[in-house]
């Protein structure tokens, strides 16, 4: 596994260098830490510190159904995963399409499952959408600079508009709802961010590339060579049986274009 060997690396590198003192700000970013199996109370107080370090406020949850609250009631910019069970990647998709900001960043850190079940588990958590996968053992210090670089990005990516609303077309961010010539339709999640950034950019060509960043998050997962055709093809199906024939077109050799009749 290629994220591994790259934490192994960053391990090395970091041995001799000393953990960044905690600076804990109450405004600080906000981080969720889900402790999601057995482990003992040594291990989470150091993940929890680790955490505090990066200068942020960290709430700590035992169980998913507190978790899902905090998402909506709380808002957090990233949340840690400790340990990892064969539910959790259910759980974690149906936590992305429930959110109310639609993709909550979240890395994981292991639980000592043995070399084979941590590699499987590495693997399970990257396909559904992690961040970074920390093996057990690896060196809080890791946990630290990852978390740090996240909220880093986070806080330059200019702040997507939540509402698009023209004559024809309204995209809610909040509510995750769709309306197309005042009808609403109901896409599923990826299909959903896709006609948002479709409608974000109208009459830009979007390229393969481009689109496999959008469906993916842009972490290089394999795709089959026509799992991005599929995509597109349901999508525009949805928008014409709802009226909007002819608003996704494709431009040969180069992408897509999503050109919604001008209002006026």
């Amino acid at each position: 596994m290629h994220t591994v060997h790259v934490l192994h690396a960053a391990m090395l590198a970091q041995t001799r260098s000393p953990l960044p003192i905690r600076t804990e700000s109450p405004q600080g970013p906000r981080i969720l830490l889900l402790v999601n199996a057995r482990i003992n109370g040594k291990t989470i107080v150091s993940v929890e510190m680790a955490l505090e370090r990066t200068g942020g406020r960290v709430m700590r949850v035992t169980e998913r159904a507190e978790a899902e609250q905090l998402v909506r009631r709380w808002d957090p910019e990233v949340m840690v995963v400790l340990g990892w069970s064969t539910t959790t990647g259910d759980w974690l998709r149906h936590l992305q399409f429930a959110s109310r900001q639609g993709e909550l960043p979240f890395l994981v850190v292991g639980n000592s499952a043995g070399e084979d079940r941590e590699e499987a588990n590495a693997v399970a958590a990257l396909e559904v959408g992690a961040q970074a996968y920390i093996p057990a053992g690896m060196g809080l210090g890791i946990l630290t600079a990852q978390v740090c670089g996240l909220l880093k990005k986070l806080r330059t990516q200019a702040p997507a508009p939540r509402l698009v609303q023209e004559e024809n077309l309204c995209i809610d961010l909040v509510s995750l709802r769709v309306w197309i010539l005042g009808q609403e339709i109901h896409l599923p999640r990826r299909l959903f961010y896709l006609l948002y950034y479709f409608a974000t950019h109208p009459d830009e060509v979007v390229s393969n590339e481009q689109l496999a960043d959008i469906l993916w998050g842009g972490k290089g997962t394999y795709l089959a060579p026509n799992t991005l055709v599929v995509k597109i093809y349901r999508l525009r199906k949805i928008l014409e049986s709802a009226g909007a024939k002819g608003w996704l077109e494709t431009v040969h050799s180069f992408g897509y274009r999503f050109s919604p009749p001008k209002n006026g």
